[in-house]
């Protein structure tokens, strides 16, 4: 990126802020549903691959619920993600648009203009939601949820898993398609959590799923049943597309008001960093799987990371 200054505003790494009020910034809406769908809660045991399919690379239209944005360091995109973004809008992410620049903006950053952007944010995704796609890399897949307590060898164990979809939503505000999820182990443990669906996602979790079941470990043995998430954490950037924003000036920068401010941009990206994306499996009916886990009386308890 290059460095520039006009008596409009100043310009860094390819962003301005404007002083004229000629300019009005576009904006469209992109807005899917979530359906119901009937499920169960699926037993797996370490070593066998339940055969969901979590993607190393993803997109979804807006920012995924739950992503933390604003500490995370700017990381630069790879080619695989860039080509999963590409799915979300062929009209809006496109490799010409790319040529024109990139431009990272993270915590940081030291310029004022950059600063002012960062620092509306939230005001940034909620005007501008249309102009927005999250492209991610895998981090982690099957991310621990809840667990039993550990049971002794030559005991029963009975014990319930559920599941709920407190709120299921559509995109709004510039979050992406998702919601709420409560998982419960009751005794035992607790989690509720955001997820995000990814572009391509065919099949919808259920409303609310529970199954009651019974652990048995056999003598010389101790044991738990783990409780995960069917998707996968994801670490990426957040894409805001200057396609379709009104021309700054004879130089084909676009602009946008922000913060009270004019914001003007020669790149054809503006990017933003975002970490712990928890985006659902594209194709498992059921929001949470269990782990079957025995390991001998003498050895230390296993940690709760997917095998």
């Amino acid at each position: 990126m290059h460095h520039n200054s006009t008596g409009a505003g100043t310009h860094h790494r390819g962003v301005a802020v404007c002083t004229s009020r000629r300019h009005a910034a576009a904006l469209h809406q992109v807005e899917d549903v979530e359906s119901d769908a009937v499920a169960g809660i699926p037993l797996v045991r370490p070593g066998i691959d339940p055969g969901y399919t979590i993607p190393a690379h993803v997109a979804a239209a807006g920012v995924p619920r739950g992503a933390q944005w604003k500490t995370v360091p700017g990381v630069e995109p790879c080619e695989e993600q860039w080509a999963e973004v590409k799915q979300v809008c062929p009209e809006c992410f496109d490799d010409a648009e790319r040529e024109r620049g990139i431009t990272i903006i993270d915590h940081r950053t030291g310029h004022a203009t950059a600063r002012l952007v960062l620092d509306h944010f939230e005001e940034l995704i909620s005007r501008y939601a249309g102009h927005l796609a999250f492209g991610g890399c895998l981090a982690a897949r099957y991310p621990w949820r809840a667990a039993t307590a550990v049971v002794e060898g030559g005991a029963r164990l009975r014990y319930s898993v559920g599941s709920e979809i407190r709120k299921a939503v559509t995109a709004s505000g510039g979050w992406a398609v998702g919601g709420t999820v409560d998982i419960a182990v009751p005794g035992h443990g607790r989690f509720t959590g955001s997820y995000t669906h990814g572009v391509g996602n065919t099949s919808p979790w259920p409303s609310s799923d529970t199954v009651h079941s019974h652990l048995l470990v056999e003598p010389g043995e101790r044991g738990r049943i783990d409780v995960y998430g069917i998707g996968g954490v994801y670490t990426g950037l957040l894409y805001l597309a200057m396609t379709g924003f009104p021309e700054h000036d004879e130089s084909g920068a676009r602009c946008f008001d922000l913060g009270g401010h004019h914001v003007w941009t020669t790149s054809g990206y503006l990017c933003f960093p975002l970490k712990d994306a928890f985006v659902k499996s594209p194709d498992a009916p059921a929001a949470v799987l269990r782990l079957r886990r025995t390991w001998p009386d003498d050895a230390p308890e296993p940690g709760p990371a997917f095998p």
